[in-house]
């Protein structure tokens, strides 16, 4: 353990070192390759993190004489030690320089070799009908091996799409190089200088990435009408599959709401924006600065947002209100997740140089983010010593064991020990001692190749009985959707037991339809691949004797044939689609005889309305989270420090049963009001966000409390940005100084949520072996063409959206704020 750790920190450290910086390539190979390969970019922005998927755009010149197909092919080795092919198909023309995007799953391990990207002869395969992806690869034409810093799993991405940052970079101080925030948990590095010609072409090579932030607008490199069709379909599915767009508007020009660009249909839909100019920003103090005395500029310009008359509720939701009502900050919701706009010119050259905005004024707010945030020029020699080592609790280990098919496995080697036991007596001394009392040692040689014979064929005899004979998967599934939405997003980790030896296709997609996408194309992008687990080698070990290689479409991962040996093998997907019938989510339901929409709706910090589920099972573990509304703003010179931004009450509604019956209406009035306590109302509040801390998974083994089971840990993670900071030096608390972490779900945290008004249940679905069915697992995966029977757990998560309530100012006061939070 203390060798990986060292090698983690000489990682981390050349990380930033070297951050943003371009791949370095050693070329493998001679002068005369017929193809030249350079990777120009390993990961968007030279941020590829471990245990995730990777962008790598590849510039290539081929030296041959006449256009010809060539497969780029980015290869690693998955944990049975067999080559997954990262492949690419493409046109060359000689002489000429090209760029094309490749994509890849890196292992949660680096073997510090590098990674070997190769160009082969395309050979078409069409016509025979034995491959996929239509085409083999030849003769090697070239090679190239890219050394390039990965970043650790625990690390969140923050890219920003400009030179300039808007104080963004604040989330990026460590101390010692310890991979955490000095006075909060998750880490976020803000890989800047981002480009449109350095924006990939397909979705998963933005997926490393929590937030996109577009600070740079009007400059040729950054303008949105020089997108490509493709990168911005890569963008639009990665918005769907959870990611969030901020747009700060420049103080001059405005190409998003004034250009037909290609993101212009998934911006907020808001009347043309009204530009304030000669703005004196102190009037805006209370979300630039904690400072009651910093000079701010006196000739800023500054965005007012009205949506348009007959826009949705989800099309045009204000953030965050200027001093008098106008709102400065608007989001649209789109999928999974959004696109913001920001009407503050927050990168003005004068707030550059007073090291501003302070993140904790604006962008907590903006982004749903917690925790104080100092600059390195601030940190204590006490703070320092604080922050340096801190006992480190994962929120997500334990996946891989949660799929693990260990019960066939303990009865095979069971039954093995068991005949060999009986083999060595009854070959061995047993048979020895019979021999003998009957005066027959003369036949031993006959007795003992009896006894092979025997044994021989009741070793196979159980060996065939105990042998799996149906294909079957074991999964945990992550399940959210926003009401209101046409999709669901899933990510699942699955472990499928493939009982043939051969190859088998495993795939996302139904039969005869292509993997590009589904139903109207308002997403696309399900992502398959090989997976191994934090613990496991990922393909650093020689797996079987007999490895061999199998090939992935790289830019539409959505199903593959992979060697089968009889035995499991593990997968990660992301899926995005349609939910299906048998995972109708949570919906609001009305009254008995009541014709209108089901609705709810939110009084001081009671909801009121009703909701129902029709999953295939039972919730358990439910919680209710009530974000009623942002936090007040501070006035002038007062500090977020460690308080919360939101107003958020958790609830752990008591059902008869300990579980939440599909059919059964659950009334949030009961649940949330304040007046009232029944035997179906248990109220966590506030303390949840602080009690959570100390129930991860120890991984520094100096933490003695107990880590609470997977599915409460991994309802807790979602809300891991909302957890309560540390508090230094107190014995017996329950966050201390411990730091809590995840290397497995970057982009599941409902932080975003926390910044404006909505409802959330989160709860689990749990399927045992024996119950096993087609329908257990929300995403439909097909094997050699058919659904399998499968098992395990689902976390759903539902989002209601509630109107709109930005934070008042702080002269300012309502009736909201008079509620206790």
């Amino acid at each position: 353990m203390n060798r990986l750790w060292a090698v983690w920190m000489i990682v981390l450290v050349s990380l930033v070192l070297g951050l943003p910086a371009n791949a370095q390539d050693d070329v493998i190979g001679s002068s005369d390759d017929e193809v030249t390969l350079k990777v120009a970019r390993f990961g968007v922005g030279g941020a590829a993190r471990l245990g995730d998927w990777v962008g790598i755009q590849v510039n290539l010149i081929d030296n041959g004489s006449s256009p010809r197909d060539i497969i780029l092919r980015f290869a690693v080795r998955d944990a049975d030690g067999d080559e997954t092919q990262f492949d690419r198909v493409i046109t060359a023309s000689p002489g000429q320089q090209l760029s094309y995007w490749l994509y890849g799953w890196l292992p949660f391990r680096d073997s510090g070799d590098g990674y070997e990207v190769r160009a082969y002869e395309g050979i078409d395969t069409t016509a025979d009908g034995q491959h996929e992806i239509g085409y083999r690869a030849g003769k090697m034409l070239g090679r190239t091996v890219v050394r390039s810093q990965t970043i650790f799993p625990s690390i969140a991405l923050l890219g920003v799409i400009g030179a300039r940052q808007g104080g963004l970079d604040q989330y990026s101080v460590m101390v010692k190089q310890r991979p955490w925030m000095p006075l909060g948990h998750e880490l976020t590095l803000t890989p800047s200088g981002l480009t449109v010609r350095s924006l990939p072409d397909r979705w998963q090579g933005l997926s490393a990435f929590d937030t996109l932030v577009w600070t740079e607008p009007n400059l040729d490199r950054s303008d949105p009408n020089r997108l490509t069709p493709e990168q911005a379909r890569a963008i639009r599915n990665w918005i769907a599959h959870g990611g969030h767009l901020v747009v700060v508007l420049p103080s001059s020009g405005d190409p998003w709401f004034g250009s037909a660009h290609p993101l212009r249909t998934m911006m907020p839909e808001i009347k043309l924006p009204s530009r304030r100019e000669g703005v004196d920003l102190d009037e805006y103090r209370s979300l630039l600065t904690e400072s009651v005395n910093m000079p701010l500029p006196k000739n800023a310009s500054v965005y007012r947002f009205e949506p348009l008359d007959d826009a949705g509720p989800e099309e045009a939701m204000p953030i965050l209100n200027g001093p008098d009502g106008e709102c400065v900050v608007i989001r649209r919701l789109y999928g999974a997740g959004a696109v913001t706009v920001v009407g503050l010119d927050l990168t003005h050259g004068d707030l550059r140089r007073l090291g501003l905005p302070d993140v904790e004024s604006i962008w907590h707010r903006v982004l749903g983010k917690r925790g104080k945030v100092v600059r390195a020029d601030q940190m204590t020699e006490t703070m320092t010593g604080d922050t340096s080592n801190r006992p480190i609790r994962l929120f997500d280990s334990g996946i891989a064991a949660s799929i693990a098919k260990t019960g066939r496995a303990v009865q095979g080697v069971l039954f093995g020990l068991g005949v060999f036991a009986v083999y060595w007596i009854v070959a061995g001394p047993g048979g020895f001692f019979l021999l003998k009392s009957r005066g027959k040692l003369h036949h031993a040689w006959m007795a003992f190749i009896g006894c092979i014979v025997v044994f021989t064929a009741l070793s196979w005899i159980g060996a065939t009985a105990l042998r799996p004979k149906s294909t079957n998967i074991s999964h945990t599934t992550l399940l959210q959707q926003v009401d209101g939405q046409p999709i669901a997003r899933a990510r699942t980790w699955m472990s499928i037991m493939l009982p043939s030896y051969g190859t088998s296709l495993v795939s996302l997609e139904a039969p005869d339809t292509g993997a590009d996408g589904f139903g109207d194309g308002f997403a696309e992008g399900r992502l398959l691949t090989p997976w191994a687990s934090p613990a496991t080698s990922g393909g650093l070990t020689d797996g079987y004797p007999d490895n061999t290689g199998y090939r992935v479409e790289a830019r539409d991962p959505a199903g593959f044939r992979v060697p089968t040996r009889a035995t499991v093998k593990d997968f990660l997907a992301d899926w995005i689609g349609e939910e299906q019938q048998s995972w109708a989510s949570i919906a609001p339901v009305s009254e008995v005889g009541d014709l209108s929409d089901a609705a709810l709706t939110l009084t001081g910090t009671v909801i009121e309305g009703k909701i129902r589920h029709q999953l295939p099972a039972a919730m358990t573990d439910v919680r209710v989270i009530v974000v009623s509304r942002q936090n007040r703003l501070l006035p002038p010179g007062g500090e977020l420090g460690r308080n919360p931004i939101a107003r958020a009450s958790v609830y752990a509604p008591v059902f008869a049963g300990d579980e939440w019956l599909p059919g059964i209406d659950l009334d949030l009035n009961t649940i949330t009001t304040t007046k009232r306590i029944g035997e179906n109302r248990q109220v966590v509040r506030d303390s949840f966000f602080s009690t959570a801390v100390r129930k991860g998974e120890d991984f520094s083994g100096v933490d003695l409390s107990p880590a609470a089971p997977l599915v409460d840990r991994l309802i807790m993670n979602q809300m891991l940005s909302q957890f309560d900071p540390p508090r230094y030096g107190l014995q017996n608390d329950p966050v201390g100084d411990r730091v809590a972490r995840r290397t497995q779900t970057h982009g599941w945290d409902m932080g975003r949520w926390f910044t404006q008004p909505c409802v959330i249940v989160i709860g689990a679905i749990e399927i045992q072996p024996k119950d096993a069915m087609v329908d257990a697992m929300p995403v439909p995966v097909y094997i050699n063409g058919k659904r399998v029977k499968a098992s395990g757990t689902t976390i759903v998560t539902w989002v209601y959206p509630l109107a709109p309530n930005p934070p008042t100012s702080f002269g300012i006061v309502d009736q909201t704020d008079q509620e206790t939070p």
